[in-house]
C-alpha cells in the first residue's frame, strides 16, 4: 500500500546533513517528504530512494516568477528537471500560506506565478507526472462551522476563483495546512481537547446527517465544502501540514495542552486515522494524504516558543516521543 503519511522537513535549525536525514526517513518507513524550498543537497540525497517529494518555491521568489516566464522555466529546469526522476518529485508548492494574514504583499503574484510554473512544467514535458499547487492556512475560510457550511473569506474570492480553476484544469490538488491544535487553542471553550486529539472519548458532532468524531475531519471537510461552494466539488485535497507542539511556555496559545504526551497521542492517532483510508465523513473512502509537521525541532524557527517544538525528532536524531509510521 502506498504511504498516506509523510513529514515536513524544515531546515531552520542546527540539523543533521541531508544524507543523514534521508537515512532517518528510511529507517522509520517514511515514504513522503515536503521540503519548503528547492534545497539541492537535500534533493540529491533523496535521489534513488523512492521517497515522494513536495518541493517548495519560497514566497520571496513569487514576484520574479510571476512576471517572467523565462524565470519560471529556469526555476523548473534548475530545481526540478535537474533532479527528476531520480528524485521522486510529485508536487511543486508555489509559495506557502500566501493568503494567510500578514502575507498580503505576495497575494497579487500568486496566481500568475502558479500559471508560469505550470507552463514551465509543461514546457519541460513533466506535466503528466508533477502537479503544481500552493498551500493554504485554514484562515482562508470565512466560515468553518459546522463543516457543511465551510466557505472561503469574501476578500479572497477574487484570487481563489482563478486559482481553483487553474488547479482543476491541471488535475492539481488543493493544498491545506490543518492544525486542530490552533483551532482548539483559539476556541477551547467550545472544542473538547479529546475531540482535537482523536480520542475515543471525544463528543460526536452531528452535521447534516454526518458524524464527526475528531476535529481534523471537521476542518478538512470545511475546506472541501468551501471548494464545493466555489464550484469545484471534485477537487482533491492534500494536507500539507498537521501536527501538535510538545513544549512551549506560559505565554503560548494554550500551555495546558502543550505536552509531549498530547503531541504523541495526536500524531500517532493522525497517522493511524489517515492510514486507515477511511477518508472523512464528506468523502468517505477517499484517502486524505497528509504530511506531519515536522521532522525536527527547529531551534532557529522564529515566532512563539511552541514553533520550535513541533518536531518528531531532536536534532541529534533521537525521537521526542515514539511515532509509528507503519500502523497497519
Amino acid at each position: 500500500m502506498a504511504a498516506r503519511v509523510g513529514v515536513c522537513y524544515g531546515m531552520l535549525g542546527n540539523l543533521p546533513s541531508p544524507r543523514e536525514v534521508v537515512e532517518l526517513l528510511k529507517r522509520h518507513n517514511i515514504g513522503k517528504v515536503r521540503i519548503f524550498e528547492a534545497h539541492h543537497e537535500a534533493l540529491r540525497a533523496l535521489e534513488n530512494t523512492g521517497i515522494e517529494v513536495i518541493v517548495g518555491l519560497r514566497n520571496e521568489e513569487l514576484e520574479k516568477i510571476a512576471g517572467n516566464q523565462a524565470a519560471a522555466n529556469g526555476w523548473v529546469k534548475d530545481n526540478v528537471g535537474a533532479f527528476y526522476p531520480a528524485a521522486n518529485i510529485k508536487y511543486i508548492s508555489v509559495g506557502n500560506e500566501v493568503l494567510h494574514y500578514g502575507n498580503e504583499k505576495y497575494v497579487s503574484y500568486l496566481v500568475p506565478a502558479i500559471r508560469n510554473i505550470q507552463t514551465a512544467v509543461r514546457n519541460a514535458n513533466l506535466h503528466k507526472d508533477i502537479r503544481v499547487s500552493t498551500t493554504h492556512a485554514s484562515s482562508v475560510l470565512g466560515n468553518s462551522y459546522p463543516p457543511s457550511q465551510g466557505e472561503f473569506r469574501n476578500d479572497l474570492k477574487s484570487t481563489l476563483r482563478p486559482l481553483l480553476n487553474l488547479l482543476a484544469e491541471n488535475g492539481s490538488p488543493f493544498m491545506a495546512n490543518v492544525y486542530p491544535y490552533f483551532s482548539y487553542a483559539g476556541n477551547k471553550a467550545h472544542i473538547s481537547l479529546d475531540y482535537a486529539l482523536f480520542k475515543p472519548s471525544a463528543p460526536v458532532v452531528h452535521d447534516e446527517g454526518r458524524e464527526y468524531r475528531n476535529l481534523f475531519d471537521a476542518m478538512v471537510d470545511a475546506l472541501i465544502a468551501a471548494c464545493e461552494r466555489a464550484g469545484h466539488p471534485d477537487l482533491p485535497l492534500l494536507v500539507t501540514e498537521s501536527g501538535w507542539p510538545s513544549a512551549g511556555d506560559d505565554h503560548d496559545y494554550e500551555a495546558r495542552a502543550v505536552t509531549v504526551d498530547n503531541a504523541k497521542v495526536y500524531n500517532n492517532n493522525l497517522i493511524r486515522h489517515v492510514s486507515s483510508n477511511q477518508g472523512t465523513p464528506r468523502r468517505p473512502g477517499k484517502p486524505i494524504h497528509t504530511y506531519v509537521f515536522s521532522l525536527f525541532n527547529e531551534n532557529l524557527k522564529p515566532g512563539p516558543e511552541i514553533e520550535r517544538h513541533f518536531g518528531l525528532f531532536y536534532p541529534n536524531k533521537n525521537p521526542v516521543y515514539p511515532v509509528n509510521f507503519t500502523p497497519y
